[in-house]
């Protein structure tokens, strides 16, 4: 007789070990799996992140929301497309997959640290162009803030899963 979880904590683990064995079987989004799906993913991914700041300065609360909930699609289905390697825990991971996922998180911090920077230096040179003296000040909205802090909050959770996708050869048909 299998044993019965009894603790909430034995049944939230097995709760995830049903849903990763199923994501893992999964055949219902082949489709996405393509080298060239994949791909395309990642490109719309990142532009849709990038797109958060200007539909917020530009269109507003509701434009910039719409364009959020759409990067979210994105990062959702994002991970349907690599089945979430870059998100499990290492228990869930046979050894290749956990290399991808070492290997994209790697790569996605090393993105990360380039972007960061640029955008950094792109700043400070706006600001010496702009100042004449040093007492210029620095005015932003509450919506400008909101779509930076998405923005950057979305890129760091989908370039995991955008290098994953970018990198990885298309899976063999099952």
């Amino acid at each position: 007789m299998p044993h019965l979880p009894t603790s909430r904590q034995e049944r939230k683990k097995a709760d995830l070990e049903r849903r990763v064995e199923r994501i893992q079987r999964d055949h219902t989004f082949q489709w996405l799996r393509t080298r060239k799906a994949r791909r395309v993913l990642a490109v719309v991914s990142a532009l849709l992140c990038v797109a958060i700041i200007p539909s917020f300065a530009q269109g507003g609360g509701v434009v910039g929301i719409a364009v959020t909930i759409a990067a979210g699609c994105s990062w959702w289905t994002l991970r349907v497309s690599t089945r979430t390697v870059a998100e499990l825990p290492e228990r869930f991971l046979d050894e290749r997959q956990r290399a991808v996922r070492n290997r994209a998180y790697f790569f996605a911090y090393l993105i990360l640290g380039w972007i960061v920077a640029a955008l950094l230096t792109v700043g400070l040179v706006g600001f010496v162009l702009v100042s004449e003296n040093d007492a210029v000040t620095l005015t932003t909205t509450w919506d400008q803030a909101l779509s930076v802090v998405l923005s950057l909050t979305l890129l760091i959770s989908l370039l995991p899963s955008m290098v994953v996708a970018w990198s990885e050869p298309e899976e063999p048909n099952a």
